[in-house]
């Protein structure tokens, strides 16, 4: 507990917001000069492409400053093979010219069967942080009960990022199934847990999609809750429609940006006013095309659009 409350009113100190909030890429650490911002893809709708190599050279011939390559089932690296193949997957990155910071990996907690060879080789081969996937509500049990599993979940994150150099990111994902309830759709319940963890070893992927398709015209109130634990901004965007299974109810249409409801330039005025300087990764979750023509259309029609509000890579 006294660690706990140290953490805490360390993070809640005026200096936390800008000296940590996603200012720890690779390259800030080893005092490269930082793109302001940097865009990144979400490798997952080009996994079409197969071989990394060609999938990275794509992506940069669209206009990206980085990759964000998948290391789960089905991904660019299946994550048995990942102590032998991450170095590979930063290789085709840099021959590329693109950075290669975060990889998406399918392990849960820090303590999961392969969870520690994934991110010490992440580490070993130059990344530097990772997104796992998301816990969820146990609807047998108390409220009070599913936290418990919660912060024990992100105890076993911390402890792995501090073993292995490779730090522990948590997306706000929405609950897009009834049935499967996440945690941290609302943020104010992840706020309650990250708060007590060291943004230098547990951060945030903060998505302005998911925020808005949860929280509703109150979805403005959580990013400066969180501000210091962001490290990567997701970028998508989405409005509501009549849920054919249930016209009295609505579900999640993904859209190429600035198609939605999504408002990124006050998700833009809010970052500025928190001090919050990401990196940028933009997801591609609508229905993208699986070839190589109609994927550059949509993937450098969406980054035109999230640079005109967000601001120009000097990559160009």
């Amino acid at each position: 507990m006294e660690r706990r409350m140290f953490l805490k009113a360390m993070a809640a100190s005026a200096a936390v917001p800008t000296a940590l909030s996603g200012c720890r890429s690779a390259a800030s650490r080893v005092g490269v000069k930082r793109c302001e911002p940097e865009y990144h893809a979400f490798s997952r709708v080009f996994q079409f492409i197969k071989d990394p190599y060609r999938a990275a050279d794509f992506i940069k011939s669209c206009g990206y400053d980085g990759v964000e390559w998948t290391v789960r089932p089905g991904g660019f690296c299946e994550p048995a093979d990942a102590v032998r193949r991450l170095r590979d997957l930063k290789a085709a990155a840099d021959k590329a010219g693109l950075k290669a910071d975060n990889i998406v990996v399918s392990f849960l907690r820090g303590d999961d069967p392969g969870a520690e060879a994934i991110a010490k080789a992440g580490a070993d081969a130059g990344f530097s942080s990772f997104r796992g996937g998301y816990f969820r509500y146990d609807r047998s049990k108390t409220h009070a009960a599913n936290m418990d599993v919660f912060r024990s979940g992100f105890d076993s994150l911390e402890s792995l990022a501090a073993r292995s150099g490779l730090k522990a990111c948590y997306q706000n994902h929405s609950t897009y199934n009834k049935n499967v309830p996440l945690f941290g759709s609302l943020v104010w319940d992840l706020f309650s847990v990250v708060k007590d963890y060291d943004p230098a070893l547990v951060g945030i992927q903060y998505d302005p999609m998911h925020v808005r398709a949860e929280g509703g015209p109150s979805w403005d109130h959580t990013l400066g809750a969180v501000a210091p634990w962001i490290d990567i901004v997701c970028l998508k965007d989405f409005y509501f429609i009549l849920d054919p299974a249930d016209p009295r109810d609505w579900k999640r249409k993904l859209v190429p940006a600035g198609e939605g409801i999504v408002d990124f330039a006050e998700t833009k005025r809010l970052m500025e006013l928190e001090g919050v300087r990401p990196r940028f990764t933009v997801h591609y979750d609508y229905d993208f095309p699986e070839e190589e023509s109609g994927a550059r259309a949509f993937a450098t029609s969406d980054l035109s659009r999230y640079r005109k509000v967000f601001g120009c890579s000097s990559r160009q």
